[in-house]
């Protein structure tokens, strides 16, 4: 039920959100992201990139709909388990590695309280929530070069802070949390937390 009522609430912001859209309100965001937690242990600096849609852009309360793809690699080979191979005489255990890729494909609405009154510049905080579907592709480098994909759904929560140099950039620094959906046996634990740094460009 959690994805169904995320859709729901981002649509109700979306619609509330165009009041006074001040023209044109497409954009895009590039940032660097640092993965915490479990997944800072075994994936490096990745970054993430995507389309904005921005709401009341002449107002105070700023918002966003954002879709973003995210990408980061693992830092060395992973363990996938072992392999049973035949050695002439008899099986031996050999460990099978491999290269990791995590991608990640989200939807998020983000309300921007700004303290200028008219949202122009200055500083202004980010609060968000939406949806993320984790994709992990391993490719074996062990005994044989097949690439297997893990899929896996999370509901998202953002929080964060920007400052606004004009009406067309600003730096920003996210904290994103994603609580995986469906529960059981997750590689990295039923949680994924990352930083993110980068600028938010709208046209």
């Amino acid at each position: 039920m959690k994805p169904v009522a995320a859709l729901i609430a981002l649509t109700c912001l979306g619609l509330s959100a165009q009041v006074e859209p001040g023209g044109n309100r497409m954009g895009i965001g590039l940032s660097a992201v640092s993965p915490q937690g479990d997944l800072g242990s075994v994936f490096g600096t990745g970054f993430q990139g995507g389309l904005q849609i921005h709401f009341n852009r002449e107002s105070r309360h700023l918002g966003r709909l954002r879709v973003d793809y995210l990408r980061m690699d693992s830092k060395r080979p992973i363990s996938l388990g072992t392999w049973a191979i035949w050695n002439g005489s008899a099986y031996v255990p050999t460990p099978q590695l491999a290269d990791s890729r995590m991608e990640a494909y989200s939807v998020a609405y983000e309300w921007m309280p700004h303290l200028d009154p008219e949202g122009r510049s200055g500083f202004y905080g980010i609060f968000g929530m939406g949806g993320t579907l984790w994709n992990e592709t391993w490719r074996n480098t062990t005994i044989y070069t097949g690439t297997d994909t893990d899929s896996e759904l999370g509901f998202t929560l953002s929080a964060g802070a920007g400052w606004r140099f004009n009406t067309h950039a600003a730096l920003e620094a996210r904290y994103v949390h994603s609580d995986l959906t469906f529960h059981g046996h997750h590689r990295y634990g039923s949680e994924r937390s990352y930083l993110a740094f980068g600028t938010s460009l709208r046209f």
